[in-house]
């Protein structure tokens, strides 16, 4: 009988020890979204001939050991089209590349290098692009812009996430929008997601980050699929800090 309650304990003890760890909040979540740090970022990519202002979105990450800045591969369509740019990277016409709030132009951050460029990398079609949606850069430093902690748990089927960011037809810029989205299937690389606030103008609102309810990074905002938004996994941003060896701390193992 004792052996037998000893083991009981035993294994609930290994139970309790297996639980998930609730997560610690980022002090800014529960407040107003006005009162947030700045963490949502548009971009201003310059060419030779060609200068792209407020352009999509951005924002940077923290990995436990440095800061890098993220946005959406899918600009590189763009490129492709206006440019003829045929691979993930930069060609000579290339100048600069800085990310910044959207309403407040001088404070910003500049891009040093494009870490996962990749020439043998073609850009594709969105429907190829949304399973590796992520660009990666090396910047420079800039205290007064947050950078967002990852969770690299997936997103739970039904589980409610933000993305926040601007919007091309944003009438007020003052600050981003926080956009409520229910995730609905788990693809792997990237989430199926339904809009569940109301009167939200999708345009221009590619490479937002996308947080969960404690204000950690869970995803960054692709396209849209029929009545369905496209949300990246952070999947595959865990496997370029694989390729590239980019040091990170994941608080979860």
């Amino acid at each position: 009988m004792i052996q037998k309650l000893i083991t009981l304990f035993c294994l609930l003890l290994f139970l309790a020890c297996k639980q998930e760890k609730p997560a610690v909040k980022e002090f800014w979540i529960d407040k107003p979204v006005k009162e947030w740090p700045d963490l949502a970022l548009t971009n201003k990519i310059s060419f030779t001939d060609t200068i792209y202002t407020n352009f999509a979105n951005s924002f940077l990450i923290n990995t436990g050991f440095d800061t890098l800045g993220i946005s959406c591969k899918h600009l590189f369509m763009v490129f492709q089209n206006q440019m003829e740019y045929k691979s993930v990277s930069f060609e000579s016409n290339f100048i600069s590349w800085k990310f910044y709030p959207k309403n407040d132009t001088t404070n910003s951050v500049a891009v040093k290098h494009l870490i996962n460029s990749d020439k043998n990398e073609p850009i594709g079609q969105f429907n190829t692009l949304k399973v590796r949606d992520w660009i990666l850069f090396e910047t420079e430093k800039n205290k007064n812009i947050f950078p967002l902690k990852i969770r690299y748990a997936p997103i739970k089927d039904f589980e409610i996430v933000y993305a926040i960011g601007w919007g091309m037809k944003q009438k007020d810029n003052s600050k981003p929008v926080l956009i409520k989205l229910q995730s609905v299937m788990n693809l792997g690389e990237y989430y199926y997601v339904k809009t569940l606030s109301k009167n939200i103008q999708p345009e221009g609102r590619s490479g937002s980050p996308v947080i969960d309810k404690n204000g950690y990074l869970v995803g960054i905002v692709s396209g849209a699929e029929g009545n369905l938004g496209v949300i990246g996994s952070v999947n595959y941003l865990k496997k370029m800090f694989d390729k590239y060896n980019i040091q990170y701390q994941n608080p979860e193992n």
